[in-house]
């Protein structure tokens, strides 16, 4: 099993500035809309225009199948994670690389309480998923 400190620096840094966009949005009470973080500097924000999983999974492929100028590409949307002591939101993370045999699901659980944000645990792996950097 992976864990998220077993990232490289760069990957980690990767996953946190997409969450961070991610809790942003959340935060000014906006419509969720799920994302591909990409571009060689990871400054692209390609948005993905449903909320249902299986879309924006199909939707991801393609987008990134099309990304040329990008070693890492970060997927990110809500879900709900099931967890061994309940059902939680989450801002979910697949993080695809190309020096990487795989690509990384991590689940950031969190809470909104009066407006804001808060994360209950640490960032929980949920498997590993094929690298769509990688052809």
């Amino acid at each position: 099993m992976m864990e998220y400190t077993n990232l490289s620096p760069s990957l980690q840094a990767a996953i946190e500035k997409a969450e961070n966009i991610a809790i942003e949005q959340i935060q000014s009470q906006r419509d969720f809309e799920p994302f591909i973080l990409c571009g060689e500097l990871l400054d692209e924000i390609k948005r993905i225009k449903t909320r249902d999983t299986e879309e924006i999974l199909e939707a991801a492929e393609e987008i990134i199948e099309d990304i040329d100028d990008s070693e890492t590409a970060v997927l990110v949307y809500q879900d709900n994670i099931m967890l061994n002591d309940g059902t939680f939101e989450a801002i979910v993370c697949q993080i695809y690389n190309v020096d990487e045999d795989f690509g990384y699901s991590f689940g950031q659980i969190y809470r909104i309480n009066e407006g804001k944000i808060s994360f209950l645990n640490k960032r929980v792996f949920l498997g590993e998923v094929r690298n769509l950097l990688v052809f």
